[in-house]
């Protein structure tokens, strides 16, 4: 679940301003404070852009050198232009004029969202007045504008509904997109429009786009694509008729009311599905929807027949990814990705359109599972080569292979993991990739040849970024460039340009204003180091102790934990508002503040990361633990003042900790935020990846639930349980039943619910009152002090 692998589920932004909020809460206010507002207030972290980084705009690579396009807003506000940028020579261009950006139809200017050029650069197609499903704004309207004739034109009625995906075929001469599940393409020269789909409805079949299950675990949103010469249309195919249906109730109103959406949980349904192709030279423009056009590949996925027993074992249950392969449309081919149940068994498929024919081109297994997000594949524009990405054996590695599945060689190899593959440059025959080569907590771009003969030991790497930290590269197209965002633990990112030999061409930009600001407040730099977990593995931790930290002192002690599958929270990166919190804590207020990544963390391997396979929260939660007790038996922390908190993975994480084993011996203190407390209660591709279906392994799923151990919650120990009735994703019923399992023990806790909000937990104040709380929970707790907050954060 990619929400449930990042700290609170929502953006890195958004997030390390929340935390960063609960400095002033620890300090009382008085008068004075008013007149003389400190450095960091909860008002100035929460309610302006005083500790937030500037970011680069960004935008989209042109074909070659260092030049983007990006959207800009007009100085009036009222309409936006679409601009070209040389970075290098600082040169910008308006290509659209938001000016002439004129809709009749709804009788005003429309804002550019997003845009695709023709493949001509002609025309451009334009997206606006987006609306939000689940997690981006994935429908709106779309219009043609024409660069020549500066003419603007709808490419349907709105009143039909919302469209999804628009996209050009490659001669520009029509335009494909989804509508209420269903798939259409127009014609742009007679504005001819045909359903290519009929059979699209709500809790039944959906076309072109994805239930919410495979949205939220395999990132997949868009789901057609054309074939390189426009002959075909490739296209997912779901029916979710069989899923079962999840609702979510919003009191604010006189009578409930209700958002219902198909939900599988672990060990229930999933949907069926296939992928299809349209043959476009086929379609009958006069009819809707294209029997006679269409043709799926039988992939063994569509199987409505099975119950839920044999779903749980099926051997071909998910369709994970799918694209199309170079050439031509009389040589290309549909590769897929398909998955069985257990996500241990991985095969690319070719599927021949013409024929509906598949072919098993490779395949992948291990004895856990397999991770299939991220460019796994990608294939190289010679038309016969792709590369691979795979763990095994043990690493995350870079391999290349021929087009017909035959294995050319390593890449990338060594006890170290490729966390991002840039491309290779083919013209020189060198690849690019970030790695943890120069350590685990760290991210630097390299380069490496590549040999295209078969081979078994890859060419050494050359480490290109220098300056120790994280290293964020987007590398342009022609990979004669590249953007590095570069930071630390206590420097913010600073955006520049480089050739891609690592020579420095421009500070993109540097956050100057906010590094001084940082650097007037006087924080406490973390110390990064190691610490055994509970089999006496080293764990990576940071520490923040107190600049005038005084060993012969005993200090209460805060755990920061997240600790889920493949995540990090030990990295020398800027950690945003949530480390100015942390740091703060310690300076100002006495804590000592820690952070440790236990077995089953990312960046050191398959075997590190494994750990926790079918067992999830158990290894864990005894390395939190036995990290603790680490730090308990340093002569400057106070053992009986040791408290962990976490949101989402981490708020589980904190009640596996508090109550498993020696857990309830070791936090007084903790600090749940949107916790799962039963893996039943989560959804099929995520759960499963890491815990097989619960038929399957029953003792992993009770041994791993937090309601299992309410009764274990001791007399002195301190809970705060914080949930969002409104959670998509992490459902409010997980917190509902824990509560449930701690009244019928008869142990005392605190609850707080934020009704309509979602697993972010944000919205108008909700922040600011959500983090004033916590804090004044750890402050009464575990520093062991009253605070005067009455007035904190009012308006």
């Amino acid at each position: 679940m990619d929400r449930l692998t990042h700290i609170a589920c929502v953006s890195r932004t958004v997030l390390g301003l929340v935390l960063a909020g609960l400095l002033l809460a620890l300090a009382p206010v008085h008068a004075q404070d008013a007149e003389e507002a400190p450095a960091l207030t909860l008002r100035s972290i929460h309610a302006s852009n005083t500790f937030q980084p500037e970011s680069f705009r960004g935008g989209r690579w042109a074909e070659e050198g260092p030049v983007i396009t990006y959207i800009e807003a007009a100085e009036d506000g009222e309409a936006t232009h679409l601009m070209r940028y040389n970075l290098e020579t600082d040169e910008r261009t308006r290509l659209i004029d938001g000016a002439n950006l004129y809709a009749e139809d709804v009788d005003r200017l429309i804002e550019i969202e997003g845009y695709q050029y023709s493949a001509d650069e002609s025309q451009v197609l334009i997206y606006t007045d987006s609306e939000r499903v689940w997690r981006y704004n994935t429908k709106g309207y779309y219009y043609v504008y024409d660069l020549a004739d500066q003419t603007l034109t709808p490419i349907a009625d709105r009143s039909d509904g919302f469209q999804m995906f628009a996209k050009f075929n490659p001669a520009g001469d029509q335009v494909a997109f989804v509508r209420q599940r269903n798939l259409f393409v127009v014609d742009l020269a007679t504005g001819t429009e045909t359903a290519l789909t009929t059979d699209g409805s709500e809790g039944a079949i959906i076309n072109g786009t994805f239930d919410w299950v495979y949205e939220e675990e395999f990132g997949l949103r868009d789901g057609f694509a054309w074939s390189p010469g426009g002959q075909y249309i490739a296209f997912y195919k779901l029916d979710e008729s069989d899923t079962r249906e999840f609702a979510m109730t919003d009191f604010r109103t006189r009578y409930p009311t209700y958002e219902r959406f198909r939900y599988p949980k672990a060990g229930e349904v999933n949907s069926e599905i296939q992928i299809g192709v349209i043959d476009m030279n086929r379609v009958d423009t006069a009819q809707a929807g294209q029997p006679q056009a269409t043709r799926f590949f039988d992939t063994q996925t569509w199987d409505p027949g099975l119950d839920q027993a044999a779903e749980a074992t099926d051997p071909h249950e998910y369709l994970a990814h799918m694209g199309w392969t170079p050439g031509d449309d009389e040589s290309t081919r549909v590769w897929m990705f398909r998955l069985n149940r257990n996500q241990n068994e991985l095969d690319l498929l070719y599927g021949n359109p013409s024929t509906g024919g598949t072919t098993t081109v490779l395949e992948e297994t291990e004895a856990t599972y397999i991770d299939v997000e991220g460019r796994k594949i990608q294939y190289l524009d010679d038309g016969e080569h792709f590369v691979w990405m795979t763990e095994n054996p043990g690493y995350k590695h870079l391999h290349l292979y021929r087009n017909d599945g035959t294995r050319v060689g390593p890449i990338t190899q060594g006890e170290w993991e490729v966390t991002a593959f840039h491309g290779i440059d083919e013209s020189s025959g060198t690849a690019y990739f970030t790695s943890t080569q120069a350590s685990s907590i760290e991210r630097h771009l390299y380069r490496t040849a590549v040999n295209f003969e078969p081979h078994t030991q890859r060419s050494a790497p050359t480490q290109i970024t220098t300056a120790a930290g994280t290293h964020d590269i987007n590398m342009s197209k022609d990979r004669r460039y590249y953007i590095d965002a570069h930071s630390t633990i206590m420097q913010p990112p600073v955006t520049t340009l480089h050739r891609v030999d690592g020579t420095p061409v421009t500070v993109l930009e540097g956050n100057d204003e906010l590094i001084d600001r940082l650097e007037s407040l006087d924080l406490p730099e973390p110390t990064f180091t190691q610490v055994p977990g509970a089999d006496g593995t080293p764990l990576n931790a940071f520490v923040i102790r107190p600049n005038e930290f005084d060993p012969a002192q005993q200090y209460p002690l805060l755990m920061y934990v997240y600790g889920g599958p493949g995540s990090q929270t030990v990295r020398n990166a800027w950690g945003g508002s949530r480390q100015l919190w942390h740091t703060y804590l310690a300076e100002k207020h006495g804590l000592v503040v820690a952070s440790v990544d236990n077995r089953g963390t990312g960046g050191r391997g398959k075997a590190f990361q494994d750990v926790p396979y079918q067992q999830l929260g158990q290894p864990e939660a005894r390395d939190q633990i036995a990290a603790a007790r680490h730090f308990a038996d340093e002569a400057f922390v106070d053992a009986d003042r040791m408290g962990i908190w976490g949101w989402s993975y981490g708020g589980y994480m904190t009640l596996m900790s508090m109550l498993y084993q020696n857990g309830p011996n070791t936090f007084a203190t903790g600090v749940s935020v949107a916790p799962v407390t039963s893996w039943r209660f989560y959804d099929t591709i995520y759960t499963e990846r890491y815990m097989a279906p619960p038929q399957q392994n029953e003792d992993g799923y009770t041994r791993g639930a937090p309601l299992n151990y309410a009764d274990r919650l001791q007399a002195d120990q301190n809970l705060l349980l914080v949930h969002g009735d409104f959670d998509d994703n992490v459902h409010f019923q997980n917190s509902v039943q824990m509560v449930d399992k701690l009244q019928e023990a008869n142990k005392q806790f605190e609850f707080m619910t934020y009704p309509g909000r979602n697993h972010g937990i944000y919205g108008g104040l909700t922040r600011l009152h959500l983090f004033t709380m916590i804090t004044d929970f750890v402050g009464e707790h575990l520093v062991g002090y009253e605070h005067e907050l009455s007035t904190v954060g009012q308006p």
